[in-house]
Formats: C-alpha cells, structure tokens, sequence
C-alpha cells in the first residue's frame, strides 16, 4: 500500500504531464492539430501505463486531431486504441461506426450496434438503419425486421412521456389537401433533382404545400425551390417535438418526408405530426416506423410479392415513381467523347459510386467479370477512397488473382465539372445491393451504358428501373453468371459501345425520366387524393 508520501510524490511528478496535455488541449482549439498531435504523442510516450483512464483520453485526443485534418484512417486507428482501456464510451464507439462506413459494411454496423446499447444516440440510429442497406448479408425480410427493431427501441427516448397526436374527428374526403414535405436537402443535393420535377409542376390550386426544410443550407437550388411560391419554413433549429407541433398546427394533412435516415429530423415522425405520413426515395427501402403510412414506389421497385416485407404501404405511381431534373437547370455538359477503348486498347470498365457501396461480394462479382474479359481494366474513382480503402481493395482483388495491374485507383479530384470523370470507361459496373441512382443518370448522360445486377430490395433496383424505363434490358442482370456474361458480351461487341456513347444521352433525354413532369405531378396528387379519401373512409 502507497504511503502518503509516495502518492504526493507521483503527484508531483506526473503535474508536468497533465500541463503538456492541457498545452495540447490548447493548440487543438487554436486548431494547431498536427502540433496537438506531436504534444499528445509525446505525453503518451512518457505516461505511466497505470493511468488508463489518460492514455485513453490521449488517444481519443489523438483521433479528433486526425478527424480534423480529414485523416480518416489514423483517426480510426487512434479511436480503436482507446478500446484497449475503455470500452463504455457510446461515442466513440459512434464515431468508429463512422469512421468504418466507407470501408467496412459490417464493422460499421457492429460499431454502431455496440454504440446503442451503451446509448440511445440518434445519429446511430439513422446510421446503422442506412449501412444495413449497402451490406449484402441481408434478404429484404431481414431488412424489415433489423430496421423496425432499431426503431421501435428508440422510439421511447423520443417521446418519453409524450404522446403521438391523435386524429380520430371525421375528414371531409373532398377537401384543399395540405401537403407537407419535410427535408434536410432542400438545396444543390442529389436528391433535390428527383424532387424539382415534382415542385415545379405541382399545382397549387388545388393543393396547399409547405416545404419544411430541417437544414440552414440555402444556395442557388434553394432558390429555384422558392420561385415555386410554395411555403417555405426554416425549421432548422427546431426540436423534433417543435417540429412535429408546427407540422400539426400548420394542418398538414399528408406529410411527405424525402430524406429518412439520411438525418435524425426523421425521429419527429414518431409524433405522428399528421393524419398521414409518407416518404419518398430518400432512403430506399422501409423506413420500420409504424406511423409511416405510405412509400412511394412503383411495381418494379417494389414488386407486389415483396410489398409484404415493407412497414408501410407501397404507394404505387401508374407513371413510374420518379422525374429527374439537373439542380442547375442551365448546366452545360461537357461534349460527348469517342470510347476510351480507341486510345487504350483495352476496355475500361468504370465506378464512380461511393466506395461505402463497394462491399466484398461486389468485389468479388467485378474480378469474375474481369478475369471473363482479358486484357480489360477497372477503374475506381472516388475522392472518398482513402489508402486504407485502396489497400482493402487490392487485397480482397489479388484473392480473385486480379494484380494492381488490373485496376486503378483514382481519389483526386478531376479538372472542370465532375462529369469529365466519367469519360474514362467504356463501360460502367453497378454496385451490389445498394445501386447508383443519380450516379447512374449521369453515367447515361455521358454515353456510358451501366450492367446492373437486379435484386430484391428496393435500393438494390434503382439501377435496373433506370435501364427498364430506357429499355436497356440488355443491361439488367437476374443472377450473378448473367451480370458476368452481359458485361463480357457488351465488352466484346465496340460496335454497341460506340452506339451507346453516342446515343444513350439522347435516349435518356426522350424518356419518361426526363420527360412529361406535369404528367408525373398529376399522378402523385391523384395519389394523394386517393390515399385521403381512403383514409376517410377508415375513420
């Protein structure tokens, strides 16, 4: 047992190490981080290993540092550390999920599992809903049932001792419909060009809208958004109760939320803010929240023996369940060019999706299709890859026998608008079970035909939706062999390719994607009005 003396002593001594950190501390809130790192690594280097607690908190210091200065892979190193010592921090458990979600679909997903059942934290919440979806592990009933199970256990922190708002008065069935949409991204976001079709063309005569935009972000699609005349409502400092009581008092009759658990906004829901409750594309797939009524989707993305496994009831558009529009609406794309394959010699196939996509078996699917077609090359490019990324990759490729030879690897930025990027291959390969969406209308765009494996969730046939509406069957796969011999096939045949560069960019501009927004408007307000009058009647 340490005598008085000897605890002074250690006491003493270790005084000039908590001033190091604390001068650490200090650098890090000057946002001096490579110095912070320096004096952080140095105090762990002199530290006495019994204090735990300390080296602890110096990894964890360590890892802010290199989250800071984007160093994704030494800050997941660093937080990983801390693990060693402590392992009931919920938020650092949070970050690592995180940190592993570009990629590690797994780990990610077990981080923030670990994370929730230290605490009810909402990011992970949304976090771990949305990784579940890029992972291959599982069927779209396994989805249903994961999804409502991290829903469900969340719910009562949100409401606690609240109560949904309840609406059991009879609804005049012929009514002026208020229509609500609720977004974090009402602004130059991917999912904003799926969404301007429908706001420019709906029409407020015979509906009232209001948009609730959860996020302060404003820019130049913003204010497209605005000139639509339809109210806008910043509620970006609202709690999601505020929220939910706006929504109600407002006397929003359906409320359509475009974002899911791509925001924690989403958990207002749970209030149940209006008689009926929707959402669109921002998640793709169900949502698990029994106070969602409606997702909108049409037969193909929800197929009627698969509408089961969704929480909510398919909302289904005779007209197809989407428009796109570019956020700039005079954005000049660059000139088409002639296939990489002139110039290189070899095929080039491409992916430009995130790299959170990319998991093992889409690994694995592309190296069959490359050891099916000699000589060929992939190219991965996206800013997001980090080393750590590219080194997976190359790892779980040489398992297939694929050398670094056959694939490259791109995270720089390119020159000019990032459409320029895609001129590099001459054919893109889709993603698995999570597709490119917008990533493959500009794919399109730009002449490059994208194969697509088809699959049973939803967010696992957006690619395929787009190739069916285009009648670019040749491009859909059923099975994995398929993928493989399309792929091969369009490989082998430039005569097609070339047709594609050249042409598909017109296809796409004739096609109901891009065509008849007014008509697209009309439908889902017929289904509105349809879903109300049902609702009525159940009253």
């Amino acid at each position: 047992m340490k005598t008085e003396a000897e605890r002074l002593k250690k006491k003493l001594t270790y005084q000039p190490l908590l001033d190091k950190i604390a001068n650490g501390d200090k650098l890090f809130k000057e946002q001096k981080y490579t110095e912070a790192i320096d004096v952080f690594k140095e105090a762990l280097s002199e530290i006495d290993k019994s204090y735990e607690y300390n080296i602890c908190e110096l990894y964890r210091k360590i890892g802010n540092c290199y989250y800071r200065l984007k160093d994704r892979d030494l800050a997941c190193e660093a937080f990983e550390n801390t693990l060693k010592y402590c392992t009931t921090n919920a938020s650092v458990y949070s970050m690592l999920g995180y940190m592993c979600y570009y990629s590690d679909n797994e780990k990610s997903i077990r981080y923030y599992s670990k994370a929730l059942s230290l605490k009810p934290l909402p990011n992970c919440v949304s976090s771990i809903c949305l990784t579940m979806l890029k992972s291959d592990k599982y069927s779209q009933k396994e989805l249903k049932e994961a999804i409502e199970y991290e829903i469900n256990r969340y719910r009562p922190y949100v409401l606690k001792d609240d109560k949904p708002f309840e609406y059991s008065v009879p609804q005049n069935p012929n009514k002026k419909l208020h229509i609500g949409y609720m977004s974090s991204d009402f602004h130059c976001h991917a999912m904003m060009q799926f969404i301007l079709p429908l706001l420019e063309y709906h029409n407020q005569k015979k509906f009232n809208f209001t948009l609730y935009a959860c996020s302060p972000k404003q820019d130049s699609t913003t204010e497209r958004i605005k000139r639509t005349g339809m109210r806008f409502e910043d509620c970006s400092k609202l709690t999601e109760k505020e929220l939910a009581q706006k929504i109600h008092d407002d006397g929003v009759d359906i409320l359509v939320d475009l974002g899911g658990y791509t925001h924690c906004r989403c958990f207002a829901l749970y209030y149940k803010p209006a008689p009926l409750i929707m959402q669109y594309l921002g998640f793709v797939n169900t949502m698990g929240m029994k106070e969602i009524d409606y997702i909108f989707a049409d037969e193909f993305v929800i197929p009627k023996n698969i509408a089961k496994y969704y929480t909510e009831k398919p909302l289904y558009l005779k007209s197809g369940m989407h428009r796109f529009d570019f956020n700039n609406a005079r954005i000049q794309l660059p000139d088409i060019n002639e296939l990489p394959y002139y110039s290189n010699g070899y095929i080039t196939f491409g992916s430009f999706n995130c790299p959170s996509k990319i998991n093992d078996y889409t690994i694995g699917l592309w190296a069959k299709v490359l050891q099916n077609v000699p000589n060929s090359k992939l190219l991965i490019y996206r800013t997001q890859m980090t080393e750590k990324i590219i080194n997976k990759f190359k790892k779980k490729f040489a398992e297939y026998g694929i050398g670094d030879n056959r694939v490259i690897y791109q995270n720089e930025h390119c020159k000019g608008i990032h459409f320029n990027a895609y001129k590099m291959a001459d054919i893109a390969l889709d993603t698995t079970p999570f597709n490119g969406l917008t990533i493959t209308l500009e794919l399109i765009s730009m002449g490059i035909p994208v194969v697509t494996l088809v699959g049973q969730s939803m967010q696992s046939r957006g690619c395929a939706h787009i190739n069916h509406e285009l009648k670019l069957n040749d491009l859909i796969a059923e099975n994995e062999s398929e993928y493989i011999i399309k792929a091969q096939a369009l490989a082998n045949d430039i005569k097609k390719l070339d047709y594609y560069r050249h042409h598909l960019r017109d296809i796409l501009n004739k096609s109901p994607l891009r065509r008849d927004a007014k008509g697209f408007a009309k439908c889902v307000e017929d289904a509105y009005t349809k879903a109300w009058k049902d609702y009525c009647k159940s009253l």
